[in-house]
């Protein structure tokens, strides 16, 4: 998680909206604090999610931050996402892995098992099980990446 974002009492702060509990609109901070409004504002009513809501800091907590709309919220325009060729990527990914030689740094990690003290055994065995799991999702993109362009 993010480090917090400095903030004081009556800061300006832009903050863009997002569904909350119960369809009420939200902010978060890139830490993870969510931003609430306050709710005896003019503007309350028609804050929503999908908006660009220009505010004052009134309340400061660890988790959350209370802010009052000082201006009416403005719909947020979309951004078009860039188109990704996804069977590019699978194919960049699928040829970066079998450059690795996974064999052995499964051997290594597993000879590591063997020499760390108990407590710590957790961590290479941890590594070895993400390894499989990574062979297994290149498996089935590469078979996917290969049923795709015999196509």
């Amino acid at each position: 998680m993010d480090k917090p974002q400095e903030l004081a009492l009556g800061e300006k702060i832009t903050v863009q909206t997002v569904p909350g509990r119960e369809g009420k609109a939200i902010g978060r901070f890139p830490d993870g604090r969510v931003i609430l409004f306050d709710q005896n504002s003019q503007y309350s009513s028609v804050i929503a999610p999908g908006q660009s809501v220009e505010c004052h800091v009134i309340f400061i907590q660890e988790k959350y931050v209370i802010v009052t709309p000082i201006s009416e919220p403005i719909k947020m325009e979309a951004t078009p996402v860039p188109r990704v060729d996804v069977d590019k990527v699978l194919e960049d990914l699928v040829g970066e892995t079998s450059r690795i030689d996974l064999d052995k740094i499964v051997e290594d990690l597993e000879k590591l098992v063997g020499e760390v003290p108990k407590k710590s055994k957790v961590i290479p065995r941890a590594l070895i099980h993400v390894i499989w799991l990574e062979r297994l999702i290149i498996r089935i993109l590469a078979d996917y990446v290969s049923t795709r362009s015999k196509s």
